[in-house]
């Protein structure tokens, strides 16, 4: 016993009170295991708590694609370089002047094989210019020495031939015309030569596409080289090609 009067508890009051206090103390664990978690929300509800505070964001951006999609069509069209005009469409000789100054005249390659082009034209323009000269010069002395040949006759008392000559006026004009027509077809295909290569060089009115070509017109109803339609006809293009040749004879001329 003790001194103050209170009985000692013995030693089954002892454990059953540890049991009791143990007893009481495993219900709670479980409680502290299964304490709540946070639940997974739905993925709608997830979705929209990230959507709602990236619509303001979306929005934004969409704009600024909305900008930067604009922004291209306007920079390109102050940007955009000038529209080269092809040489084959040209017919005007303005215009074919500003292109041949801008393309071929720069290129020293072209200036020289154009030079070489004319020195070859000159060449065969003198050999037939001088081949006419001896065929008229060939033509008078076989006339002269037929006359000659019959006046030898008649003083000898020879009988003068009374076949056709070949060295009357008609036949020798004849001749001349046969050798013309050849040089005629000589001279077309110089020209053709000269034009394909010319318009591989980007000089214009030669190569000129055929919708923009029509037939000539007569002298009394030619007016400007140009009419409503865009075209032009071929007396006048000729007259532009003679014309650009001319030209480039000089530009090229040492």
């Amino acid at each position: 016993m003790s001194s103050n009067g209170q009985q000692t508890p013995d030693l089954a009051s002892i454990l059953k009170t540890l049991a009791d206090l143990n007893s009481q103390n495993q219900p709670q664990q479980p409680q502290q295991q299964s304490k709540p978690q946070p639940q997974p929300q739905p993925q709608s509800a997830a979705k929209s708590q990230v959507q709602q505070p990236s619509n303001a964001y979306q929005q934004a951006w969409q704009q600024q694609l909305d900008i930067a999609s604009q922004g291209p069509k306007s920079s390109a069209t102050v940007n955009a370089p000038p529209n080269i005009i092809e040489p084959a469409s040209i017919i005007e000789w303005s215009a074919g002047l500003r292109c041949v100054m801008k393309t071929v005249a720069k290129h020293d390659h072209i200036i020289n094989e154009i030079r070489r082009m004319i020195k070859v034209q000159h060449e065969h323009e003198e050999q037939w210019f001088n081949g006419r000269k001896a065929l008229i010069e060939k033509q008078k002395g076989r006339e002269e020495g037929q006359k000659k040949l019959e006046e030898v006759l008649k003083a000898v008392g020879g009988a003068i031939s009374t076949a056709p000559s070949n060295n009357t006026p008609e036949e020798l004009a004849k001749e001349l015309q046969t050798f013309d027509m050849k040089v005629h077809r000589a001279q077309m295909q110089m020209v053709r030569e000269m034009s394909t290569r010319l318009r591989g060089f980007g000089v214009p009115f030669f190569g000129t596409k055929g919708d923009l070509v029509k037939p000539a017109r007569k002298e009394v109803e030619s007016g400007a080289s140009k009419d409503e339609t865009g075209m032009i006809d071929e007396a006048e293009l000729v007259k532009l090609q003679r014309k650009m040749l001319a030209f480039l004879e000089d530009l090229c001329s040492e």
